[in-house]
């Protein structure tokens, strides 16, 4: 909060203190002016957040009190590589239906309903292929997927693009947020059996094991068009779980109170976290058995 206040509070005291001594002394013509607003330090577009497409923006100018609060920055993007073979690459694998150029993209997919809901009443519905309406109230997303979507279908609706995303230099990431029951680990992982290996060749595999294999797939292309310039890839996999405010190794349980650093050339990065180089589909199923 004092972050917030003192800024405001100088700003009110010395307009107070203007306004008294105008006050005091109201027939004289010279009185000391007070801040101007145009020497206010101006938020950064660069550093503002995305903007929420559900938000309605207002044309009302800010008061003089909220222009003048600090906000605390979020932390800087990561430097363009100085590798240009690096650079290059990037912009030769970066796609047109790629998400890098913007913050977070919310995809929503339906559930399908249950035999018991089927006589029910239809709450849910999915108006066109970024909005739905819940009880008659519309809401807007990235995407919507209805209940006719298959595993394949979300895999390239989401799991694709970040893979390209990754190749390109850029921070990917996803997760599934919903209530118990709605559908999470399947979308994420497939069936209960997800890691025989006969799930892996079915068509009900979920976006991890996709991506993973779609991810080694396009190392393989990559590396075979560029021979020429001694282009190596290497990929370490890491897993973590979140509990309470408490990161712990899943690779190495021992491993408790983990804490998250940042440093200029990696980034943001977990201190003595456990990584293991993978090479294949394999090595990946491997390490989540012993998860």
């Amino acid at each position: 909060m004092k972050h917030f206040m003192l800024p405001r509070n100088t700003i009110l005291r010395e307009a107070a203190a203007a306004h008294n001594e105008q006050s005091q002394n109201p027939s004289s013509h010279k009185t000391k002016p007070s801040q101007s607003p145009s020497r206010r330090v101006k938020s950064s577009k660069e550093n503002a957040p995305p903007p929420d497409p559900n938000s309605i923006t207002s044309d009302l100018k800010p008061s003089p009190s909220t222009a003048s609060a600090k906000l605390k920055s979020p932390l800087p993007p990561r430097p363009p590589s100085s590798n240009p073979l690096k650079r290059k690459l990037s912009i030769e694998t970066f796609p047109e239906n790629s998400v890098s150029d913007s913050g977070v993209k919310v995809v929503v997919r339906m559930r399908p309903l249950k035999k018991e809901e089927e006589e029910g009443e239809t709450i849910v519905q999915k108006i066109s292929d970024n909005s739905l309406s819940v009880n008659g109230q519309t809401f807007t997303f990235d995407s919507v997927a209805d209940t006719g979507a298959t595993q394949l279908d979300m895999f390239q609706l989401v799991g694709a693009p970040l893979v390209e995303n990754c190749l390109a230099g850029f921070n990917s990431s996803v997760f599934a947020y919903g209530q118990t029951g709605s559908g999470k680990t399947y979308t994420m992982w497939g069936p209960a059996n997800v890691l025989s290996d006969e799930i892996f060749l079915c068509d009900q595999q979920g976006l991890t094991p996709r991506v993973f294999q779609r991810l080694f797939d396009r190392i393989n292309e990559e590396q075979i068009k560029h021979t020429d310039k001694q282009l190596k890839y290497q990929c370490r996999c890491s897993f973590l779980e979140i509990y309470n405010e408490q990161i712990t190794d899943l690779l190495d349980p021992s491993q408790r109170n983990l804490q998250i650093r940042e440093d200029m050339q990696t980034g943001v990065y977990v201190d003595n976290l456990r990584e293991e180089c993978v090479f294949t589909m394999k090595d990946v199923t491997q390490l989540l058995i012993k998860v």
